[in-house]
């Protein structure tokens, strides 16, 4: 399936952004702009099957969602981002796409089905209580944002979310040498991803760090989300290393 694309910015590089299972592209929107000025970069924020603009499907198998950023995204990317799901999907994509960087975003590698089938049941007012979250961790929160993030959740299509989490917990992400320079970010405040399984990803050559923040890093600190990760943004090509 080719997904819809929104594009922010320019510049001599190119960036992807794949969002995660409650968002969409435009989401992404406040954090691919600071992005493209800070270090010259043509963005592209896709939205996967099933949400934004993209159609919806039959099914919604983690293959499926590997194969469209495949069919959609360009090969020569110097950067590729996935939250979430997203990063999920991007494992399976990057040896294909082959990114000069990775970066996961407190990606779903190792989702055990309990823990996010729980986190389903909060999606339904997902928006709304983050937008509200957002208004009061920082003021200065655009109203535009806002409005996005509410919108974001009436546009997904509810159907896929019980086959993903089955899928994500089926199709778990063994640890091994990453196919690119990759860098997984975990947020503190998350369950997700759990410390045995980052040491053994560290063991197998992925750069692991943590972010003191909740699962949607990427909305709630975007400008602090970026000088975390300024090294891997200026030099996407340098070499893995531990932090």
């Amino acid at each position: 399936m080719r997904l819809a694309v929104h594009e922010f910015g320019s510049g001599d590089r190119t960036a992807a952004i794949v969002h995660g299972i409650s968002g969409s592209g435009l989401l992404w929107q406040d954090f691919a702009e600071r992005l493209s000025r800070r270090h010259r970069m043509r963005v592209l924020a896709v939205d996967l099957r099933g949400h934004g603009s993209s159609p919806r499907a039959e099914h919604y198998r983690l293959s499926d969602f590997t194969d469209d950023l495949i069919e959609t995204l360009p090969s020569d990317l110097d950067l590729a981002i996935g939250h979430s799901l997203g990063g999920r999907a991007l494992a399976d994509a990057a040896e294909h796409l082959q990114p000069r960087h990775a970066i996961y975003l407190d990606p779903a590698l190792d989702v055990d089905a309990g823990v996010a089938g729980r986190r389903l049941l909060t999606y339904r007012m997902a928006g709304p209580v983050v937008a509200r979250m957002l208004s009061v961790v920082d003021p200065a929160v655009p109203a535009p944002l806002r409005r996005r993030l509410r919108a974001s959740t009436r546009r997904w299509d509810r159907f896929m979310a019980l086959s993903v989490v089955q899928e994500l917990d089926a199709h778990r992400v063994e640890p091994a040498p990453p196919p690119v320079p990759s860098t997984v970010v975990k947020a503190t405040k998350s369950r997700l991803l759990r410390e045995r399984y980052l040491e053994r990803l560290k063991a197998a050559g992925w750069d692991v760090r943590e972010f003191l923040s909740r699962h949607e890093m990427q909305l709630l600190k975007p400008e602090a989300l970026l000088d975390a990760l300024e090294d891997v943004l200026r030099a996407p090509t340098r070499a893995l290393s531990s932090v």
